[in-house]
């Protein structure tokens, strides 16, 4: 509608303008004085100028249009060309747009696509030069783009990640070659050599950023390192073996400490130098060798016993060796003592772990019979320095970790025999019969060892029902404070009266146990002999009759604690009455009623040389240590 009033508009402002300005073209015709029939050819002329430019102006509004189909035409094949090479999506315009507006949006849509374009291709130039430079540096080849093509974001990221793995690689075979080349130079030096081929002269003479990180350079100078490592080892080898030869020697000729440790701290290296100079040390030590052929021989001997010892080998593998048993001393018997030797080494080496772990075992079953041998020892709860607790814990961990070790060793010895199809010996007999022989001669010996205390504890009770014991503890120190009990007139059978021997005493028993031990009587005493059961009375007595003395204190004598104390008391130790306890109890009583007629014969003698009646015995009706300190007051 709007379209339709500017046309109208339009049309009366030119039929305004045209009939204005013909207005004033018939003012100036009447004015020149223009004839009708000139004025109508100038009309034409006018009519004729309006209609051209009219044309001209519809011909250059259609060739504007035309151009601009012309350019939406092309911008439309850009845009899907160049979206293609980038691998995006065709663009679609919006729909309802005028030609002049879908010029501009697909005139701007190349613009945008051209300029993505252009920074993808020089990303791509900046991303290439960086991996040709680390393709040249690894002689690796560079990650295909098709040339003249736009790279896609999917070809760029993946170009950048082999950049990424390309400088990691190379940064790995740099440390690897810095770490190298410094090992091949120390290698060099302490072989004693310098470089050889252009290949070593690359790597030790010129720069490491000269030398190509290429796979195959990578891979010569691993295995360069590993030969010039095999002949460093070699060497070291070679005079370590010279030093344990020239080390056998020394000890064969009795070579002083002093001499060898000043050799062998000036002679520690392993260079061509220093083997050159233990090899003359070797062959001198050979000639000195030969002129003490007797001396050396023996302490081959010597060596030989030592390693036949740490091999465990028989009396029977040993004998084979006839030559240890020569006194012909020769050099022949020198080399075959050395031949010897060389074999009881090699297998030592050969089954070291197994041997090992046997001497482990047998240090383990050593310390086993040392704590049984320690347990059995009754002075061993004397020791409050909490040894016995450690002594506990080690005598667990050793029992414990036996069984596992000889669990092992079984293991070891059975793989041993299914590849050499021969058994392996220990002493003269294959290791698991050694293992349990000697259990078996263990748990024998312990048997026997319980015996024999049953046995001793057997006689020993018998000799304490027969004999009386001996007190376990010792006599209780006299409290200072107590006061002496006094003395007491003892009356003879004939009524007079004396003073106690300071010796007086009684017997010891099982029963009623000397509270001090007993003193040893004057030379001119002589102590009434144990087994006299009866005592005659027209007999003569014995001059002295050595009884020891057991102090009693006197009622009066015995000083009362204070009331306060006499409030606190000692609590009851409750014993529970087990069977153990009770049949103890009842062998005691037994026991006492068996030796009741020992202590009825006991004698006490003084003063008195009288006849000594049986009937005066003070333990004869003693039957508790009360009824004898009453007994022996009644004197």
């Amino acid at each position: 509608m709007s379209s339709k009033r500017c046309r109208e508009s339009m049309k009366l402002e030119v039929a305004e303008c045209l009939e204005h300005s013909l207005e004033q073209l018939r003012d100036i015709w009447d004015e020149i004085g223009i004839c009708e029939e000139q004025r109508v050819e100038r009309q034409n002329v006018v009519l004729h100028h309006m209609r051209n430019l009219l044309s001209e102006m519809v011909s250059e509004e259609r060739d504007l249009r035309r151009r601009l189909l012309a350019s939406v035409e092309n911008c439309g094949q850009e845009v899907v060309t160049i979206s293609k090479e980038l691998g995006l999506q065709p663009f679609q315009p919006e729909e309802g747009l005028t030609i002049l507006q879908l010029e501009k949006s697909l005139r701007q849509k190349v613009e945008s696509l051209n300029k993505e374009k252009s920074e993808r291709m020089a990303k791509l130039k900046q991303l290439k030069d960086r991996e040709q430079h680390l393709c040249d540096l690894l002689c690796t080849t560079p990650y295909y783009i098709p040339s003249g093509t736009v790279p896609t974001t999917e070809q760029l990221e993946t170009l950048k990640d082999h950049i990424q793995t390309l400088t990691t690689e190379k940064e790995s075979r740099q440390q690897i070659l810095s770490g190298t080349k410094k090992k091949i130079i120390s290698l060099l030096a302490d072989l004693e050599q310098g470089p050889n081929t252009s290949f070593e002269r690359d790597i030790v003479c010129e720069e490491e950023d000269s030398f190509l990180l290429s796979k195959e350079n990578m891979e010569a100078l691993r295995v360069l390192h590993q030969e010039l490592e095999f002949k460093q080892k070699e060497n070291q080898g070679i005079a370590d073996h010279l030093r344990e030869q020239i080390a056998s020697l020394w000890n064969r000729l009795l070579y002083p400490a002093e001499e060898r440790d000043e050799y062998l701290a000036s002679h520690q290296g392993y260079k061509p130098s220093d083997i050159k100079v233990l090899r003359e040390e070797f062959a001198r030590l050979e000639e000195l060798k030969m002129q003490n052929l007797k001396r050396v021989t023996q302490a081959s001997r010597e060596e030989i016993a030592l390693w036949w010892d740490k091999c465990y080998f028989s009396r029977q593998q040993r004998n084979e060796f006839a030559g240890f048993y020569d006194d012909e001393f020769t050099e022949e018997l020198l080399l075959q003592h050395d031949e010897e030797l060389a074999r009881v080494k090699a297998y030592y080496e050969k089954n070291k772990e197994i041997l090992e772990c046997i001497k482990k075992r047998e240090e383990m079953w050593k310390q086993m019979l040392e704590f049984e041998k320690r347990a059995n020892d009754p002075n061993r709860y004397n020791n409050r320095g909490g040894n016995l607790l450690q002594e506990e814990k080690e005598r667990k961990k050793i029992n414990r970790d036996l069984p596992k070790l000889e669990k092992i060793l079984a293991e070891q010895i059975s793989s041993y025999e299914e590849k050499t199809g021969a058994p392996f010996l220990v002493d003269g007999c294959r290791f698991m019969d050694y293992v349990q022989m000697q259990w078996a001669a263990h748990e024998q010996e312990k048997q026997l060892r319980k015996e024999e205390r049953i046995k001793a504890k057997h006689l020993q009770t018998e000799n304490e029902m027969t004999f009386g014991s001996k007190p376990n503890t010792p006599a209780k120190r006299r409290n200072p404070n107590c006061s002496k009990t006094p003395n007491k007139r003892l009356k003879g059978l004939n009524g007079t009266s004396y003073a106690p021997s300071p010796r007086l005493g009684v017997t010891h028993s099982s029963i009623m146990p000397s509270p001090s031990p007993a003193r040893r009587p004057p030379r001119a005493c002589k102590a009434t002999p144990s087994n006299n059961k009866t005592t005659t009375p027209h007999a003569a007595p014995a001059p002295c009759t050595y009884i020891p003395h057991i102090p009693f204190p006197s009622p009066s004598s015995i000083r009362r604690p204070p009331k306060s104390l006499q409030q606190k008391k000692t609590p009851k130790r409750v014993l529970r009455p087990t069977g153990a306890r009770l049949a103890h109890r009842k062998a005691l009583a037994e026991r006492n009623a068996d030796m009741s007629h020992a202590f009825s014969t006991s004698t006490i003698s003084g003063g008195h040389h009288g006849p000594v009646n049986s009937n005066m015995s003070i333990t004869s009706a003693c039957s508790s240590y009360s009824d004898f300190a009453e007994r022996l007051n009644q004197f």
